[in-house]
């Protein structure tokens, strides 16, 4: 009797952990509703800055070819605004830090005295 009992045990706890799993993976199976969009993909000279055309978004991404670059989001274009944030060279691309979406330009800057070609993203909702 304790070997039924036994069984009835494993079989209601394997049960219990498959009904778990499924109940999981259909709660997170719902896609994600994002979008990215290209801003500012030219060639800055030193120190040179770009304003993207405004949208709703909630984050911005970069990287320059030949220098870092800095991107931030602003309420008027050709201006740093806020989340100023710089890469660590050539090639390497940095984020902003992240904000509930808002309405609003995105910004990318080279961050050295020679050209550079920049590339921007913005991540929208």
């Amino acid at each position: 009797m304790e070997a039924f009992s036994l069984k009835i045990k494993l079989w209601l706890a394997a049960a219990a952990a498959f009904s778990v799993l499924a109940f999981a993976g259909s709660a997170g199976s719902a896609a994600a509703q994002a979008s990215t969009s290209p801003y500012c993909g030219t060639t800055l000279g030193g120190y040179q800055n770009c304003t993207g055309a405004i949208r709703t978004l909630y984050q911005v991404y970069g990287w320059g070819d030949q220098h870092s670059v800095c991107v931030a989001i602003t309420g008027q274009p050709g201006a740093p605004g806020i989340g100023y944030t710089c890469s660590s060279g050539p090639g390497v691309g940095v984020y902003s830090p992240r904000w509930e979406p808002t309405y609003i330009f995105p910004f990318i800057a080279n961050n050295a005295a020679g050209s550079n070609s920049v590339h921007g993203v913005a991540l929208q909702p």
